[in-house]
């Protein structure tokens, strides 16, 4: 469906579908990071899967392509706290 025909108040429905999709695993992390108290980390991860939320949820195609990329966003997120605490636990200079 190339939504030419949809109503204004159906595409806003598909947009917030959408966004909504491509933001809700992210924001289940930062929920369990705010659940074990890291809210530094929580506040991040929501900030990003936010922006990926409306940037993203307007140019996804179809949900299923929307919450495959929500999940890549989740991934990402993922990644970046393991690579930053494992940067963080293993310095650069020895003896501290």
């Amino acid at each position: 469906m190339d939504g030419l025909l949809l109503t204004r108040r159906q595409r806003l429905r598909s947009f917030w579908e959408k966004t909504a999709l491509v933001a809700a695993p992210s924001l289940v992390l930062a929920l369990v990071a705010l659940a074990l108290g890291l809210w530094v980390d929580a506040i991040v991860i929501a900030s990003a899967a936010g922006l990926a939320g409306l940037g993203w949820g307007s140019s996804a195609r179809t949900r299923r392509g929307a919450a495959l990329l929500g999940l890549t966003v989740l991934a990402a997120c993922a990644l970046f706290l393991y690579i930053t605490s494992w940067v963080i636990s293993h310095p650069i200079q020895k003896g501290d």
